[in-house]
């Protein structure tokens, strides 16, 4: 997506191309924020419910299991991998914290599997458009790309990008109030 420009002729960076791709390939994932300094992507995802830690302690054990028995299939290091959850209002947020050095697009898929395998009653999703099999190829394709991209340059903002009302939104986290 070189020679983008979203404000006052700024260029649409590679971080911000994979954010908007993985919101629009993924409706699940709620939000995404990008940590340059941490070279780091947070994944959110919201489940209309309060999650126990009965309930949250056997996905977390199930994600982690099946993200490094893909690393080692894969005979890659695994690199930073947290997850993390918090209840607000009778909503759970589910987070999950990923090196770029080490992301895979085969590793946000086997993600976004094991949540809907755990929580699909319960995960809150952007259902406006359906993709067809052909864009979701195209689009994982890109994110693989985008994501390798993203390893080798140095990207300086602070991002996050989410859903409203149908739009995918990508803003510099420096530039929001606290």
């Amino acid at each position: 997506m070189k020679g983008i420009f979203w404000k006052e002729g700024e260029s649409f960076s590679n971080s911000m191309s994979l954010i908007a791709f993985l919101l629009v390939r993924y409706p699940e994932i709620g939000s995404v924020r990008f940590d340059p300094e941490q070279k780091t992507l947070l994944f959110s995802f919201v489940l209309v419910k309060s999650l126990t830690n009965e309930e949250f302690e056997p996905f977390k054990d199930h994600l982690l299991l099946s993200l490094n028995n893909m690393t080692l299939l894969q005979e890659r290091e695994s690199g930073i991998i947290e997850i993390n959850h918090a209840e607000y209002d009778g909503l759970t947020f589910l987070e999950i914290i990923r090196d770029i050095e080490t992301l895979s697009q085969e590793e946000i898929a086997l993600i976004t599997g094991v949540i809907h395998q755990f929580f699909e009653e319960y995960l809150m999703l952007d259902q406006e458009d359906t993709l067809q099999e052909e864009d979701t190829v195209l689009q994982e394709e890109m994110i693989e790309h985008m994501l390798e991209d993203l390893k080798d340059s140095r990207q300086e903002k602070r991002l996050i990008g989410f859903r409203e009302e149908g739009r995918v939104l990508v803003f510099n986290r420096a530039n929001l109030h606290k």
